[in-house]
Formats: C-alpha cells, structure tokens, sequence
C-alpha cells in the first residue's frame, strides 16, 4: 500500500476528484436509499397489515365513520373497524397555550393498530369521550418532570362552562415513525370528539362524506376485496354519496400499501404521509446513474495514468509475483480507495441529512437505520463499486511484462473506441438533465406566475374570529382601518386559497356537480377584487361559469333546478371562473364555485351561510407598507378582545406559493441531481481529455518541431470533442423531448415543450466540453517538444 499512498500523493488532481465524484453520488445513495427504505417500510410493523384496508372510491380514499360499523354487521368478512381523523387544536395547559395536531379515532385504535402505548391499557385507554392519549414528544414537552397520565388539558375557554372540554390523559403512546399518519400528530382522543371539531363528521345523516379515513379489517382466510361490488351496492341504500352515484366504485387500498397508492387521502389537519413510487423509482435510476458515470471517471483517470505505474507493476513481475497476484493486488487498492470515498460519502450525508429532509419533506435518519444488516449492505456495495471501478486499470497494469523494462519501452495504447463512447454518453445525460430541468422550472414558474382571477398580493389573513360577537368584529375591523397602512378589512370563511365548504349534488342529466362555497361579506369580496361579470338582483346567489357549464346551463339562466339532486339555485350574479388553489388542479379539474355574501353588520340566523357555518371564521386585511406593523396590530387587537393569544397570520402570496411546495421540492431535488451531473460529467471530460492528449503528447511534438502554431494544435485536437458534442445533441435532443414530459407528469405538472431551455442546454454542455478540452490540448501544445521526444 506504501507506493499506493505515493502514487496518490504524487497525482493530488487524480484523487480529488475521484474522491469528489464518488463521494458526492454515494452520499445522493445513501440518502436515497434510506428515503426509499423508510417509504416502501412505511406501517410494515403492524402484524395484521396485509388484512387492513382503508375504504375509498375512485376519486379519493375518505369516508365517514358511521360507514364502518353498518358494513361490519352486514359483512361477515369484516372482523373490525377504526377511523381516523386529524384536526388543527389548541389546549390549555397549566395557563399555556399548547398549538398541536389531534387525532379523532374509534376506541379500539390501539387494538386495532400496533402503534405503540408505552403507558396504559391498550383495551381502556380511549373508551370514554373524555380520555387523551399523548405522543411521548408531547408529553416530554410539557410534563418534563414526570409521568402526564392523570393530567388535564382543556380544549376551548376554561372560563365558560359551556365553551369547553377537559380531557384526562390516559396513555402515553411512541411518536409516529414510519407511518401514514404524520408525527406532528400528538394527541388522540375517542371519535365523540367529532362534535367538537366538525360536527359533520359526527352526525348520523353523514352529510361529510370525506371527514375520517375509515379502515376495515378482513377476517383470516376470507376475501373482504371480493366484496368490493355488494358494499358498493349495500351503501347506495344508506350513504348520499353512493345513492346519487357521485362515486361508481369502492375501492380498497391495503394498509401497507396506502402509503403510495392512496388517492387524496387526507386530515382536516393536512395530508396523510404519501408518496409517489414512480418519483422514488425516477430518483434511484438518476442516483445511479451519477454513481456510474463516477465508476467511469475512475476507470478513465486510472487508464489515463496507467503508464505512470507500470514501471512499478512490470517490476513486481520480475521480482515473482503473477499476473493474478499483481491484478488482485489493483483491485484490494480500488476497493481501499472506495471504502475511503464512502467513508466521507457518509459523513458529507449526515451533513446533507437536514436539507435533504427538507427538499423531499421526509423523514431521514441515517444513524438510526444503521444495522447490522445495513452496514453488511455497505460493505457488499463498497466491494461491488472499488471492483467495477479498478478492474479495467487492473487488467490494463497486470497485463505489463517484465521484459519491457529490459526494452526500456512502457507506454502502450489502449484502445480508444470505448472512451470516445462515454463521452458521448456523459455528454448526453448532462444534455438531457440540464434540459429537463430547465423545462421543469420554466413551466412551473409560469404556472405559479398565471393570473388567478382574483387578488392575492399585499393581503394578511388570520383565523379564529368564529368566536367574535358582531360588536368585536366591528371594534376590530374599525381600529384596524385607523391604521394608514389599512386599506380594507374583510370577513369570510376562507379564501380560494383554503379548503372552501363544498357540497356534491346532481344536475338533471346525471352530472355530479361539486360546488366550493366562496363565502364572506362585501369587503371581503371587493378586497379580492372579485366582481361579477353580469348582476341580475340582490336575492340569490352568485356563480362562475364553470357551475353553469356543469349543469349543462348558459350564461344568461337566472334558476338552476336539479329535480335528482333535490337542488333548487336563483342566481343574481355570474362571476369570472378562477383559479382554486393551484393551476395543476383547475387544469385537472375545473371547480364550479358559488359566492354567497353575507351582511358584514348583521347576525342574521335565517342566513344559508350564518345557519350552515355560524359567524365568520376569519378576516382578510389589505395594507400598503409595513406589513410586520399591521401583522403585529391585528394580534394585540384579538388579544385585547378576547383575552386569548390570536392565530398565526399569513399573507395570501405566501399561502399562493406553498401549494406549489411539492413541485418546488421536486425542482430542488432534480436540480440538485442534475449540477451533481453535470460536475462529474466536468471532471470525467477532464479525465478523457487528459487521456487523449496524453497518447498523442508525441504526435503534438513532432508538429511543433516542424513549425506548427499553437492555436492551429489546439484546433486540431478539438476536432473529436466537437464530433463528439454532435453526436451527443442527436441522441440527446429527442430523448430530452421524451422524458422531460414523463418527469413533469410523475410530478403532476402537464409540461409545454420550448426551444430555448434545448438550446440552453446544448450551449452550456458543448462550452464545458470544447474549455475542458481547449485547455488541456494548449497546455500539451505549449510544453517544449524536446521532452517528449527525447523519451522515445
């Protein structure tokens, strides 16, 4: 190993950047790796998990809890049922606010699943309404002292009998982990609780059809899917939502399945744990395909070094050694030199570790997967890659015979057909990349930058103003406009950047129509700047013309009557279709909306919107100038109010740009992959390059002893680098136009092939290429001839 090292020292170029290109794509792996792990392990514990299915139809995977146990007494297969649901809470605790996530769930979760109880009886701990389960997290956080069972945490005022619920905590649970149910859920309490949270959810006409993710367990030995038809059938007598044929099917994903094959399985508290198995997949072949192209580098730099060896290698064969032994002896260096990279692989990805789980919004923990089974893994993978990666130099160096050094003669040529081929090859993934990412982010960012139809810069909203008396909404509104930043403030029960209140109903030629409500009062309206387009009366309602065209009506109806879904509408206004929450999601699916505005002044309980959804539940406030001034006044204002801490404001560009998280996310990561790419690919040009130039130092001498210029040596040698780059474009330009609307379809974004990000792309792989080459060809072009003749 001890000329190893020197050899090392001697060629510091060679190692770094071997050690940068195998580092830097074993730690992508390794992250990778431990993603896809946890993903495809995801609820793999629960011993009863291939017998668990969550109940859906075709459009989503919800349902309603009262579902679970008319199905179980009227099929014998079923052995169980349990639901769950999440909402957004706050509770006091010992005089502190305590902001958290909650499950809802029936009594027998714990039985039901193997989520964990490290403190209480699995059987107990949820059967009455009043009982808590928290997350160890929970529990350390705010009983650091000792054991929460028997601890009270209040939900709503604790000052109005009325106003609120004590619970008891009952059980202390683990944290979630490797789960579908998100670890920022850390309270679980019995579904009666419903009645607290979203009294739709609870009631026995199960008007909220999608409030609980319901989940049934088959009996051993029986076939529950096989039912699929017969519930379908059975529910169309009890459930609106089947009776009307909103949805055809009933569709059953096994638990341990849910994960990736789920469709719109949801919390009121956000989305379940989900993700997508073609996205998973894309990213592995990317990573493994950074990984080769640095298998190659290394073969390219050793090969391209070879003769500065092989003095060392023939004379090991004259002392004795064979060619097995000398070859083996490359590959053990290979392989040391692996497990270095690898080495520094891991620690450069517990660095990354953070921003990795913040770009996929993911758990990783490295560390902690870390076994014996893993670090077995490692090792195969180690020796796997320093073989494939020494065996070609190997080959080359074991193959010198001690006879050349009686000749004096070690150089030998090897053949360059092959190289010329990763080239082309390193050239077209970087092309391709860099196009596909350029295309991704164009698109996207056009997306986010489209119209809405409404207003959403300079505008803050806040929620939790249900509680508000007509007389505390017009002392907030009134002190809020005393401000000069001010410009309007509005109340209504959430923008078309929120979750809108829908209801599903029947036109009369069998279309299910499900409408949004935009809800909320003039100032509300104006400060969205949403107008209607034609305005028949004050009574009534508004709509867009996407609600008129799915019920098959024009433009100039006043009435909508829907004799099947018992539906009677006077419309006073016709209003411009917008954009409700994302671009993607409109394009998908077009959403008929209604706008009911409410009196701003009047607690009126003959109201539609006052009777089905109370008092307004937030407020919208437009303002110029300091936005932290009015942030912090509308705050002090609620408290001073109500005497209780306000609600996080946030501004509607920032809810705007947080629907396209999940493409940003994927942006970021596919960006990241592709200047990992394009790098190596960098120093793998340098590597060939250094090769050719190397094989025809002798050839460049030659030509300068006869008279030839520097620009005209380096021109010649640019010849192949450009044929190279054209033949890298041909291959390239159609297999980027192919997958970059795959990659945009994985991802959930409908791609618009352009022109420019191609071009883009060529130019920047094709400088990259002619520099890398252009400075190696000049230095061999400017050394002096003598000592490279005087050699041979």
């Amino acid at each position: 190993m001890k000329s190893y090292f020197k050899f090392l020292g001697r060629h510091r170029l060679f190692t770094i950047i071997n050690i940068v290109g195998l580092c830097l794509s074993m730690a992508f792996l390794l992250l990778l790796g431990d993603l896809i792990y946890r993903q495809t392990s995801v609820e793999n514990y629960q011993t009863r998990g291939e017998r668990i299915f969550a109940l859906g139809n075709e459009e989503f995977t919800m349902s309603h809890f009262r579902v679970g146990q008319k199905l179980q007494d009227r099929f014998p297969e079923i052995e169980a049922w349990c639901s769950v649901s999440g909402y957004d809470a706050s509770f006091d605790i010992r005089g502190m606010e305590a902001k958290t996530k909650i499950l809802v769930v029936a009594p027998n979760f714990f039985e039901f699943f193997d989520y964990q109880l490290l403190t209480g009886d699995k059987h107990k701990v949820l059967e009455a309404p009043n009982q808590m389960v928290v997350s160890k997290k929970f529990a350390e956080r705010y009983w650091p002292e000792g054991d929460a069972v028997g601890k009270e945490v209040v939900l709503g005022d604790k000052n109005d009998p009325d106003g609120h619920v004590t619970y008891t905590i009952s059980g202390v649970m683990d944290d979630f982990d490797r789960s579908v149910i998100p670890s920022s859920h850390e309270c679980v309490v019995n579904l009666e609780s419903h009645k607290h949270f979203n009294y739709s959810a609870y009631t026995e006409e199960m008007t909220n059809a999608g409030s609980t993710v319901l989940f049934l367990m088959e009996k051993e030995g029986c076939d529950l899917r096989s039912k699929a038809d017969a519930m379908r059938e059975y529910m169309k007598t009890f459930f609106w939502l089947y009776r009307m044929e909103a949805v055809k099917k009933v569709v059953l994903t096994s638990l341990t399945n849910l994960y990736y094959d789920a469709k719109e399985c949801s919390f009121q508290s956000g989305d379940l744990n989900h993700g997508n198995r073609d996205m998973a997949h894309l990213y592995v072949v990317i990573a493994l395909l950074v990984l080769v192209f640095a298998i190659f580098n290394y073969v390219n730099l050793s090969v391209s070094l070879t003769t500065e060896r092989s003095k060392e290698m023939a004379t090991r064969r004259l002392l004795g050694l064979s060619r097995l032994q000398v070859f083996l002896k490359l590959i053990g260096e290979s392989i040391f030199f692996t497990a270095i990279a690898f080495a520094v692989a891991y620690l450069v990805a517990l660095a990354l570790q953070d921003k990795a789980i913040e770009m996929a919004a993911c758990q990783i923990d490295l560390l902690k997967d870390t076994g014996i089974v893993t670090i077995i893994g490692f090792v195969v993978m180690i020796a796997l890659v320093g073989a494939l990666a020494g065996f070609v130099p190997a080959s080359i160096l074991s193959g010198y015979q001690p006879i050349d050094i009686v000749r004096g003669t070690f150089r030998r040529r090897v053949r360059q057909r092959w190289s010329h081929v990763l080239m082309v090859i390193q050239a077209v993934f970087a092309i391709v990349m860099l196009t596909v990412t350029l295309l991704l982010s164009s698109n996207i960012r056009e997306k986010m930058h489209q119209p809405l139809g409404y207003d959403y810069e300079n505008i803050l909203e806040t929620w939790g103003l249900h509680n508000l008396s007509l007389t505390q909404r017009q002392t907030y509104r009134q002190k809020l406009l005393q401000m000069p930043e001010v410009d309007g403030v509005g109340y209504g029960y959430g923008t078309p950047l929120d979750f809108l209140e829908n209801n599903t109903t029947q036109a009369d030629d069998g279309t299910v129509v499900s409408m949004r409500y935009l809800m909320g009062d003039s100032c509300f309206f104006n400060i969205l700047n949403l107008h209607p387009e034609k305005t028949y009366s004050d009574n009534g309602v508004g709509v867009n013309h996407q609600l008129l065209r799915q019920f098959g009506k024009s433009d100039d109806t006043r009435e909508i009557v829907s004799t099947s879904g018992h539906f009677n509408m006077t419309i006073s206004a016709v209003y411009p279709d917008i954009i409700y929450q994302t671009v993607m999601n409109e394009e998908m699916h077009p959403t008929p909306i209604m706008m009911l505005k409410t009196d701003e002044y009047v607690n009126d309980t003959t109201s539609f919107v006052q009777r089905m959804y109370g008092s307004p539940r937030m407020t919208i406030v437009k303002y110029h100038g300091d936005r932290e001034r009015v942030e912090a006044k509308m705050k002090t204002l609620f408290q001073e109010l109500t005497g209780h801490e306000a609600s996080e404001v946030h501004s509607l560009s920032q809810k705007h740009q947080e629907w396209y998280e999940d493409y940003e996310r994927f942006l970021s990561v596919l960006t990241v992959f592709t200047f990992v790419a394009l790098l190596i690919a960098i120093l793998g040009l340098m590597a060939m390059n250094s090769y050719f130039v190397g094989q025809r130092r002798r050839e460049i001498a030659v030509r300068r002893v006869f008279g030839a210029e520097v620009s005209s040596i380096t021109l010649h040698l640019l010849r192949t680098v450009f044929v190279q780059s054209l033949v890298a474009a041909i291959i390239a330009i159609p297999l980027a136009y192919w997958l970059a609307p795959t990659a945009g379809s994985i991802s959930g974004l409908h791609v618009e092939m352009q022109f420019t990000p191609l071009v883009l792309s060529l130019i920047i792989v094709l400088v990259v290429n002619v520099l890398t080459a252009a400075l190696q060809g000049w230095r061999a072009a400017t050394e002096n001839p003598i000592n490279n003749i005087k050699n041979e």
